[in-house]
């Protein structure tokens, strides 16, 4: 696990800003470039990448930068998407575990997966989380020379997904660095993460902070039980910190948490995070690379999630 201290981040923002934001961007990509090598040269034998993590760690951003370093290296590559298989749910629908494997169709899933192995056409699904429905939108047969990225958080646990082990690469993403506040208190990875989520779900997934915050609790439960008893299965350990992240994230979702203070009644759970951005400076999203990890969350990315 690695640790950097607010003060360092502070330093390095205010020394040469555009160099740091530099510097933090490059060690996320050389994490890229030596898993899309090693994949590169297993290509023939491994056509498959499953790709897990927790909620809020980037999957996606890594999935799809991934799928560019290795058509770079001459592999044509194609992302899915578990959360493409999540089942439709009607407005009523209530008591929903969100992070369990049953909410993925996986019956479809694997069937889908077993054409694609075998270079049989598919209709690959779409999923649309305003309105919590799936269609079928995309005709899609694999090449013999193509490689496959499967991208989401069940995606190593061999009941969802099948016993891939001969044939895929297993890669695991998540936030691996701790903050260390002005007090020397560590902040925690997972709140990272909380954030990430926060920003991206009140923007793009229509839904509140309060509803966020609401089901932090019952991510965390998830992630114990469903994701991180298969992170062993991986071969790639990817951490998607950004040292600058939260230094973009702070002026969006502070007034957030303020308007909130008063009237959330577990807001003292999440009252580091408040801390958090009292002592971090603030950036802006103006010279944020179109293809960041942080773009995933933020908005504004190149990228077609």
């Amino acid at each position: 696990m690695n640790k950097i201290s607010v003060d360092k981040i502070n330093l390095n923002l205010r020394t040469d800003r555009t160099k740091y934001i530099s510097e933090c961007e490059r060690e996320y990509d050389s994490q890229l470039l030596e898993a899309a090598s090693a994949i590169s040269d297993r290509s023939f034998d491994r056509p498959i990448i499953l790709l897990s993590g927790p909620s809020g760690s980037g999957k996606t951003t890594t999935a799809l930068r991934l799928e560019r370093l290795l058509e770079n290296l001459g592999h044509p590559t194609k992302t899915l998407s578990l959360d493409d298989y999540f089942f439709p749910l009607d407005e009523d629908c209530e008591n929903v575990d969100y992070e369990a494997p049953e909410r993925i169709d996986i019956p479809f899933l694997k069937e889908q997966l077993e054409a694609i192995s075998e270079c049989k056409e598919v209709i690959l699904p779409d999923f649309n989380f305003k309105t919590q429905s799936r269609v079928l939108k995309e005709r899609y047969k694999r090449k013999k020379n193509e490689i496959v990225v499967v991208e989401g958080i069940h995606a190593l646990n061999p009941d969802v997904t099948g016993d891939n082990d001969d044939y895929s690469n297993n890669i695991y993403v998540s936030v691996r660095t701790r903050i260390i506040d002005k007090d020397g208190v560590s902040f925690h990875p997972s709140k990272i993460r909380l954030i990430r989520r926060i920003i991206r779900d009140t923007q793009f997934r229509a839904r509140s902070i309060e509803t966020v915050l609401d089901h932090f609790k019952s991510v965390e439960r998830g992630e114990n039980l469903y994701i991180m008893p298969f992170k062993e299965r991986s071969h790639f350990e990817i951490d998607t910190f950004i040292g600058y992240e939260l230094s973009v994230y702070k002026d969006y979702l502070m007034p957030m948490l303020l308007n909130i203070k008063n009237t959330y009644p577990d807001y003292h759970k999440f009252e580091s995070i408040e801390k958090m951005f009292n002592q971090i400076d603030s950036l802006g999203d103006c010279q944020v690379a179109k293809d960041s990890v942080v773009r995933e969350f933020y908005g504004g990315s190149e990228l077609k999630y």
